[in-house]
């Protein structure tokens, strides 16, 4: 226990009150006696050994057929990871993203507009193909994704607008 919580007031007390006096006291000698003849006893061994015995299931046909399955799923899972990784890993694409951490905010804020805009798009497309398209989130997004341009442009428009001094102030 650290040194900050035994030294405390409260814990002082807490120990004055409760532990010393029920570490001398008769009831805890009079339960460490019942419970030491519990452990003797004949339902605490039954419950014992049950609790420690090995599941059924194990033996079980079903559980074996599961466990096959399962078990050449992730051999072809492995497979398939090692080989993705193995082409993501000499891909162009790979070292583009991997250079996304040390982009100029005007690189990362044009990349953000245009991965809305793109999202947008399929937003768009994906609406009218099912019929439920809502033009106020098209929209608005459309607008999010304009504003991001024009910030991406110039930082300095960003530096300068009012909803970045508000958030810089807190």
């Amino acid at each position: 226990m650290p040194l900050f919580i035994k030294n405390s007031i409260i814990y002082k007390l807490f120990e004055q009150i409760l532990i010393k006096p029920y570490n001398n006291s008769l009831l805890k000698r009079n339960l460490e006696k019942i419970l030491n003849c519990f452990k003797q006893s004949f339902i605490y061994k039954c419950v014992e050994k049950y609790l420690n015995k090995n599941p059924y299931f194990l033996n079980s046909l079903v559980y074996k057929f599961i466990r096959k399955v399962v078990k050449i799923i992730d051999k072809i899972a492995d497979f398939l990871h090692k080989t993705i990784k193995k082409w993501l890993l000499g891909s162009k694409t790979f070292f583009e993203l991997r250079a996304i951490k040390y982009f100029s905010k005007e690189k990362r804020i044009l990349l953000l507009a245009v991965l809305l805009g793109a999202f947008n798009i399929a937003y768009s497309v994906t609406g009218m193909i099912l019929d439920t398209i809502n033009l106020y989130v098209s929209y608005g997004i459309l607008a999010l994704t304009l504003i991001l341009l024009v910030f991406s442009t110039s930082i300095n428009y960003f530096k300068q607008s009012f909803i970045y001094k508000i958030f810089k102030s807190w």
